[in-house]
């Protein structure tokens, strides 16, 4: 029985359809089929190209240069290229760039990895009508040898979604030039790199609805001022200065590392509205007194390093009177979730901690789930702490404690067991039960 060739007779707009669903270099490729599939791909509104074979960067950029020059589709809704291994004096970012905006791109994303430019990169900057594009809606710059130098005539009014990932500014407005021309930006992402030269980055922008930002470099002395009222989500993990995070009335959900040995509580008074929060701090005295009203599920990570990572100003001690404070200050709280992550040459360190003369709130008609990571066991303070929780959580549905080590754990989790809670109907979850956590 002949062969009959059912996909060559279908329409071409579906044959567009479907070489938009596969990598460019695959759709280029379908050129040599037949004649009537010579031209097809020139109409896909999508080009994606990943270097992922191992013929390095300059196979990727001879096909990026070769496509684009047979591209024909009046419209291109999506530009993507991803380098995984090597950056050539081949590549023509800028022309690239250009060809995309000319063509009324919607979705860009130059992902270019810092560790595979070479020593000496050299500095690319961005063509002129990039920064004017009437199209743009999402738009992912990851690429060190990139220098963002915005015009101050710049503007992107239908972009909503912007990440910017280890890449370079010009000067320290540069990026404040850029954000403030997005009229319409809901999610911002911001990853900054360690040989940027922006010390204080700096965010206002009213229509923002989510934000990322994150700042590994310890020894850098970079700040972040944080202005948007909009604000619904945030994420922040930073070794700088929060100090100038303000005015987020709406804001919903936080997570957020400060990894300081003291942090004040300047910062955390910013988050006085939210309804779900996780901190991952080194200290907790800037708990004292600041009031949580909408706060119904929190999660806190203790750190502790180890003595090999000891900072200026770190204390070996940790009260935990301050989380009492907290829960006073906290009065709907629904989820609690401690973990206690504990260096190993602070085993035995015993914890601050004094029985409060009056009862949170929270726990007398709130709390459901309360969870005990990393318990230590042999310390007592930490110990009363758990006791007093489960004695005083009148509403507590499951109460999870999982130890620290497997040293003395029938005799930890037998401990745990004995402990009196004033909700008799509540569930314990110990570590034989520790696939089931929080609920």
């Amino acid at each position: 029985m002949p062969h009959i060739d059912r996909i060559s007779a279908l329409h071409d707009d579906l044959l567009v359809n479907i070489l938009s669903q596969v990598p460019t270099k695959d759709a280029v490729t379908t050129m040599v089929l037949s004649k009537r599939w010579g031209l097809v791909w020139t109409m896909v509104p999508k080009l994606e190209y990943n270097d992922t074979s191992k013929e390095g960067g300059k196979s990727l950029w001879r096909l990026v240069d070769k496509s684009l020059q047979l591209h024909k589709a009046p419209v291109l809704q999506s530009l993507r290229i991803q380098a995984e291994r090597q950056f050539t004096d081949d590549a023509d970012v800028g022309k690239c760039v250009s060809y995309a905006v000319d063509h009324n791109v919607r979705e860009l994303a130059l992902i270019i990895p810092s560790l595979i430019l070479p020593t000496q990169p050299k500095i690319l900057l961005l063509p002129s009508n990039f920064y004017t594009s009437k199209t743009l809606v999402n738009l992912t710059l990851s690429f060190s040898a990139l220098v963002i130098d915005v015009p101050s005539l710049a503007c992107f009014p239908l972009l909503q979604t912007l990440a910017l990932l280890k890449v370079v500014f010009k000067d320290e407005s540069s990026h404040v030039r850029l954000l403030a021309n997005c009229p319409a930006l809901s999610y911002l992402r911001v990853n900054r790199y360690f040989g940027d030269n922006v010390k204080t980055f700096i965010v206002k922008v009213p229509s923002l609805k989510s934000f990322t930002y994150t700042q590994n470099d310890r020894r850098a002395s970079r700040s972040l001022v944080l202005d948007s009222p909009g604000l619904r989500h945030l994420i922040i993990f930073d070794y700088g200065d929060l100090g100038s995070i303000q005015n987020m009335p709406h804001l919903e959900t936080a997570y957020v590392g400060h990894l300081v040995p003291q942090p004040n509580d300047k910062f955390l008074r910013s988050f006085s509205s939210v309804g779900n929060l996780y901190l991952r701090l080194m200290d907790v005295a800037c708990f004292s007194a600041i009031n949580f009203p909408r706060l119904m599920k929190f999660k806190l990570h203790l750190l502790k390093p180890s003595s090999s990572e000891f900072v200026p100003g770190y204390s070996e001690y940790c009260s935990l009177e301050p989380l009492i404070f907290f829960l006073h200050n906290s009065p709907i709280l629904k989820v609690l979730t401690i973990s206690y992550d504990v260096g190993p040459d602070f085993e035995d360190l015993p914890l601050s901690w004094n029985q409060q003369s009056s009862v949170p709130g929270c726990l007398l008609s709130h709390l459901e789930i309360f969870v005990w990571d990393k318990f230590g066991g042999r310390r007592r303070q930490e110990r009363e702490c758990v006791a007093y929780i489960f004695a005083n959580s009148k509403c507590l549905k499951t109460a999870t404690v999982l130890p620290r080590c497997s040293y003395r754990l029938e005799e930890i989790v037998e401990d745990i067991k004995s402990m009196y809670r004033v909700s008799e109907s509540s569930q314990l979850i110990t570590h034989s039960d520790s696939t089931i956590l929080e609920g």
